[in-house]
């Protein structure tokens, strides 16, 4: 089966070597950036998903390998492979395909994004060897597609949790690109379609504005938050407690200031971030070497995993210093990573600049999974959307390009007026 049709490791060191010089071809292509960004993340973070914070800031400090929860439980090694994405990347291609396959936009339903996302879902058992079956990952829905469980059922249970999970604002990134009005009614569609709850409603929107205001509007990072509250207050999917969360998460300082490796983060700035800690939502996950320590992190938590992206994305400082600064943060770390690289890859000049300094490995890219199959998928997005006009250029003025070399400015005390955007 050819490489860009299923998701599959590089079967031979050639392979992987002319993965390079695909890569290097699509430098301009913002987004094949952002969907390997988006594929490296999730699985760099697969690794060591659910893992405790304080763990990870200790063995987890460079990006040169992929890292191994070493409390990893029995159960969840199946079908486990290093390099693998989950079902944070799995959900974002269907998304992408399920907005190409449809018609007319105003017609798309639930129905046909869950179709999609099934439909990938069930491509991944076409996987040749390493790989053995449905692709890891997956929270609830997968009781659905494996047609254990109602889809109602699956709804009704995220509506009535107090932080509903956070498959919503994780595949959220494709909607970036459509027009504001498009964006946040198809917001609400994602959501809806398995988390009919408003605040899975409007994190999967603050994660289409925080992408689509650094990667389309090209905005100065540190303002990231203003401009984002600005538009989610003044649409449909507004929610109060989410807004109050986010002016919270604004004023924390850059994470820069908390050491190497945010060793030094103090426990308020975390539990202003990723909720109580250690997260009562891991408390049944097993933490540290021996799986004995509770887990500090966020946890698969809608609002603050749109939160903790948002803040990320203000301060990091390229690529690589996105990737680590997300899985330091412990918990659902490869939501969270997933989302900051594919942004910073999507939104910095040179997107993943794999080999440079600040940029990646090239090992990470050459034992991806399915990176030929992404690529091809990102192409066809980018196709279509600019069959639209709705592709985003790369621009790579150095005025963009400072804004992703250094630290971002704290905010001013007195707010600057916003220029209005329209679709």
């Amino acid at each position: 089966m050819a490489l860009e049709d299923v998701p599959q490791f590089a079967p031979t060191t050639a392979t992987q070597t002319a993965r390079r010089r695909l890569v290097e071809g699509e430098q301009s292509n913002v987004l094949v950036q952002l969907l390997l960004g988006d594929a490296i993340g999730d699985a760099f973070g697969f690794g060591i998903e659910m893992q405790d914070a304080h763990w990870i800031r200790e063995h987890v400090t460079k990006c040169t390998a992929w890292p191994e929860n070493p409390a990893m439980k029995e159960e969840h090694k199946v079908n486990n492979i290093r390099g693998m994405y989950s079902d944070d990347c799995e959900m974002t291609v269907g998304l992408m395909k399920a907005l190409m396959k449809a018609k007319d936009l105003q017609d798309l339903s639930e129905n046909d994004l869950l179709e999609a996302w099934r439909e990938e879902w069930l491509l991944a058992l076409q996987r040749p060897k390493p790989s053995d079956g449905e692709r890891a990952g997956h929270g609830s829905i997968k009781a659905f597609f494996r047609g254990e469980t109602s889809l109602e059922e699956q709804k009704k249970g995220q509506a009535m949790r107090e932080d509903p999970g956070n498959a919503p604002p994780m595949r959220a990134l494709p909607l970036a690109f459509l027009p504001l009005e498009e964006c946040e009614r198809l917001c609400s569609l994602n959501a809806d379609a398995t988390h009919p709850h408003p605040k899975a409603r409007a994190a999967s929107y603050l994660i289409a504005l925080a992408a689509r205001y650094l990667i389309v509007e090209k905005g100065a990072r540190d303002e990231i938050f203003d401009w984002c509250l600005e538009r989610l207050r003044g649409s449909s999917l507004s929610h109060e407690a989410t807004e109050e969360y986010l002016e919270a998460v604004k004023r924390l300082p850059d994470f820069h200031e908390f050491g190497l490796h945010l060793r030094k983060m103090p426990g308020k700035v975390h539990e202003v971030l990723c909720g109580p800690q250690p997260n009562p939502q891991l408390a049944h996950c097993r933490g540290g070497a021996q799986g004995l320590d509770p887990v500090h992190g966020v946890g698969s938590d809608a609002m603050r995993t749109a939160g903790a992206v948002l803040y990320l994305l203000r301060f990091a400082r390229g690529c690589r210093d996105a990737l680590l600064a997300s899985v330091h943060l412990g918990g659902d770390v490869d939501s969270v990573a997933a989302l900051t690289l594919a942004v910073t890859a999507a939104a910095a000049p040179g997107g993943l600049r794999c080999g440079e300094r600040g940029g990646l490995p090239w090992k990470l890219l050459e034992e991806l999974e399915g990176l030929e199959y992404l690529v091809a998928r990102a192409r066809d997005f980018a196709q279509w959307l600019r069959a639209r006009g709705w592709e985003p250029s790369p621009g790579s003025s150095r005025k963009r390009a400072m804004r992703w070399a250094g630290p971002a400015k704290r905010p001013s005390a007195k707010t600057s007026k916003r220029r209005k955007v329209g679709g």
